[in-house]
């Protein structure tokens, strides 16, 4: 595990990323001639606490993990469960860790599961076919369920730091100027593309700590949209070169607040950030229209009288909660029809977008005898 160059926050960042959020007024939120609108949904007949981790490209079936028993669901586009798995710890079929980064289906069909420095591979039923050690360290602040992996086709793109080369200058640096955007091959580790952020990436412009996440990226249409989470703009690439093609400007309006990087000399800096400043939490494509959603930030006077000595006390999570809105923005082509504030926290995992909560729900104010996921689409009136 020394070995690695993984970053891995603390449970309160976890938490973070498996909070789903809460939901707007109305079923359908229309903006001019467009709307956000529930399209299909997942009705599973189980109660525990189920994140949605991947999903096959025909949406045939969906991988969910329940962070209460540490077991994986396969289930169907009907709700139906087909399998419910531990593979936590030891055990002939076992990942061998009590904790994951990321796990994706296949083409193949098979599942993969990385762990700190190994990845399992499991046929479609999780019986263990192979355990292998990567030569790649993953790069990202999120576990169980992170997005640093994507499997197109025989290839996976990521955001890694090969293990044999100089960390030092990489800490220092915080990957500026490294090759981290790779593209390699599932079967063998080969690698096909490498490449270092944009020169006009906001990490790069004003370089320093950020709060870093892996990369969000969305294949579409035989291209890489990559949108790094404190800087507004998506990058598109060329596969298999990794040859930067484009950018597309999100130009957010008042309510972003561009990300600084954070101040080392002061304590849990990254965290206070986190609520002072915007973040890009996902974008997708939906009948031929780009969305993509940012988070807005709380007053810094108002962080500022926050105690800088812990983290995650009552009045953290509740300055945090009063001011985590979400503002949206659709994109034709690469121009911006709209932009505005939906009470709605959207996840998004290769061409699904959805939510735990239909518009008009509270998370506290819900009781429900099964877990459901909504899918959204954008439509034309």
């Amino acid at each position: 595990m020394n070995k690695l160059f993984v970053f891995v926050l603390s449970g309160l960042l976890l938490s973070s990323l498996l909070s789903c959020g809460s939901s707007d007024k109305q079923e359908n939120a229309t903006f001019e001639n467009l709307e956000l609108t529930i399209i299909d949904s997942l009705q599973i007949d189980h109660l525990g606490q189920l994140y949605m981790i991947d999903l096959k490209e025909d949406q045939s079936e969906f991988l969910l993990y329940d962070i209460l028993t540490n077991e994986f669901l396969r289930v169907n586009k009907k709700g139906e469960i087909l399998q419910q798995v531990n593979r936590t710890g030891d055990g002939k079929d076992n990942y061998q860790s009590d904790y994951f980064l990321t796990a994706q289906y296949l083409d193949s069909g098979d599942i993969l599961i990385e762990t700190f420095g190994q990845q399992f591979i499991y046929d479609g039923e999780f019986n263990l076919k192979e355990k292998r050690k990567t030569p790649y360290s993953p790069i990202t602040n999120h576990i169980m369920g992170s997005t640093v992996n994507l499997p197109i086709g025989e290839w996976m793109f990521s955001s890694i730091f090969k293990t044999e080369d100089n960390r030092e200058s990489f800490s220092e640096n915080f990957g500026l100027g490294y090759p981290l955007l790779s593209l390699y091959s599932i079967e063998d580790f080969s690698m096909l593309a490498r490449t270092e952020f944009p020169a006009e990436s906001q990490m790069v412009l004003n370089p320093g700590s950020y709060n870093f996440d892996s990369p969000l990226a969305v294949y579409h249409n035989n291209e890489l949209y990559i949108n790094f989470s404190s800087s507004p703009e998506i990058y598109v690439y060329n596969l298999p070169s990794m040859e930067l093609k484009r950018q597309i400007s999100l130009q957010p309006e008042e309510n972003y607040k561009q990300n600084v990087p954070s101040d080392p000399n002061e304590n849990f800096g990254k965290f206070f950030n986190r609520i002072i400043y915007s973040t890009y939490e996902g974008f997708n494509f939906s009948n031929g229209y780009l969305i993509a959603w940012y988070k807005g930030g709380a007053p810094k006077e108002e962080v500022d009288e926050l105690p800088r000595n812990v983290v995650g006390q009552p009045e953290f999570q509740a300055l945090q909660k009063k001011y985590e809105k979400y503002y949206y923005q659709i994109f034709q082509d690469e121009n911006k029809l709209w932009e505005g504030y939906m009470d709605v926290k959207l996840e998004s995992i290769r061409n699904l977008m959805f939510s735990r909560l239909k518009i008009g729900e509270k998370e506290d104010e819900v009781e429900k005898d099964y877990e459901v996921f909504y899918f959204y689409g954008v439509n034309i009136d």
